[in-house]
């Protein structure tokens, strides 16, 4: 037994198809979720294309598909290939097991849904084994989801600047207002416009003044190129779908999300001029012998270094060997399995956002331009940590890992977490001192 949210539909104007996913993006990003956009089509038939999205709202809980066939309707997974070749006779269902995962994350599915019924599925159906949506109850939700044993707290809420404590989350009155904030979040961000004002700093490139600012305004950064990211990603697959070569695809996609300034050129050649005066040091890496390193070819077995031969920081490393013992421990799964694939995206965010902050300058001394951008990529690897965490409970609960195995990587992933929050701390502290 389990608590599964299950839906079908279609939507009602396949026109809108962009609007719906970007609209969803924000929504992920906003609620420190993680979305791909979805292109593929049969290679005998490439006008039938399925497009959509996978949507990771929370950790703990299983991707959300608002895939769409050709027709329209809403599909699994595991029904893509079928709905290529045009073999589904009618919208399947679909659903998401949100029993180990936190309550907001079940409420914030819902409500999506909801407002996707609203705006653009009118015929869709859903039906909560929570019963929230039935009764927008969350006493019989939260009581439904501890009858069967939370398995994890929401790691993404150690992101917030003020997060509810474990006692404070067990009264119903606080989980009630968390509650009502997160759908009205959801609502919120499914009504505005898809359109955004570009993130603006201050004329002389300084940050704000206010460490609180100058970190809403990197995170908002970050998910402003998330959306781009996706966006470019989701026109170079229609374009390859339609013929083009990569190279030609490539090249219109640039052009059409960012045009060619002539003025770019000189800005770009300072920023190149200032990347490459900073030399790097082993006072910048108290952790590397580099003159004893050598640099790594591709293809070689991981070696603790990068590819310049720097010495990986120890938060690196960790976070390295997590992702390649969780490849090791899933490959023997030949085909597709999202859960995996949940697993394995995350891991690769957390190495990612590290890779983005190490090596700092020596004692964290670091510009209030610096810290803004480290604490965004920080906080990235973070949500990685903790939807891995989620990700393994859905492997064990399907058999994919073993018990010792859960127990080594939860734990791995627990301890680098804490680290992580701990270099936050020491961060956000150097803005003070």
């Amino acid at each position: 037994m389990g608590v599964t949210i299950h839906y079908r539909g279609s939507i009602d104007d396949l026109s809108r198809v962009e609007d719906f996913e970007d609209r969803v993006i924000d929504l992920a990003l906003a609620m420190g979720g993680n979305v791909r956009l979805w292109r593929t089509a049969d290679e005998a038939t490439p006008e039938r294309m399925v497009r959509g999205l996978i949507l990771d709202l929370a950790p703990g809980q299983e991707p959300t598909t608002l895939l769409l066939s050709p027709e329209g309707w809403l599909i699994n997974l595991v029904e893509i290939e079928e709905a290529e070749k045009g073999q589904i006779a009618e919208p399947p269902w679909c659903s998401v097991k949100t029993q180990f995962g936190p309550v907001e994350g079940h409420v914030a599915l819902v409500e999506l849904l909801s407002e996707l019924k609203a705006r653009f599925f009118s015929n869709l159906e859903v039906h909560d084994e929570g019963s929230y949506w039935e009764h927008r109850d969350v006493k019989k939700l939260k009581a439904n989801l501890d009858f069967l044993g939370r398995a994890i707290n929401a790691l993404a809420a150690g992101l917030e600047q003020h997060p509810l404590t474990a006692e404070a989350a067990e009264d119903p009155d606080i989980l009630m207002t968390r509650i009502e904030r997160v759908a009205a979040q959801v609502h919120q961000i499914l009504a505005r416009p898809a359109e955004h004002p570009p993130v603006m700093f201050p004329e002389d490139a300084g940050a704000p003044p206010d460490p609180e600012e100058n970190e809403r305004r990197w995170d908002e950064l970050f998910q402003e190129n998330r959306r781009r990211q996706e966006q470019m990603e989701r026109s170079m697959q229609e374009r390859l779908l339609r013929g083009a070569d990569i190279e030609d695809a490539l090249d219109e996609t640039i052009e059409e999300m960012a045009p060619f300034h002539p003025d770019d050129n000189e800005e770009d050649a300072e920023h190149i001029a200032e990347l490459a005066a900073w030399e790097h040091s082993e006072e910048d890496e108290p952790w590397s012998d580099a003159d004893d390193l050598e640099p790594v070819t591709a293809g070689a077995e991981d070696s603790g270094v990068d590819l310049l031969g720097r010495k990986r920081h120890p938060l690196q490393e960790q976070a390295t060997k997590l992702l390649l013992d969780l490849g090791d421990a899933t490959r023997h799964h030949g085909r597709p399995h999202p859960q995996i694939d949940l697993a394995l995206r995350n891991a690769c965010e957390i190495t990612g956002g590290l890779a983005q902050v190490h090596p700092l300058p020596p004692a964290y001394e670091l510009d209030d331009m610096d810290i803004g951008m480290g604490l965004t990529q920080l906080k990235r690897a973070l949500r990685g940590a903790a939807f891995v965490a989620g990700a393994l409970f859905l492997l064990r609960d399907s058999g994919v890992i073993d018990k010792p195995q859960f127990e080594l990587f939860h734990n791995a992933c627990q301890t680098i977490s804490g680290e992580i929050i701990s270099l936050m701390k020491h961060v956000r502290e150097s803005q003070t001192s």
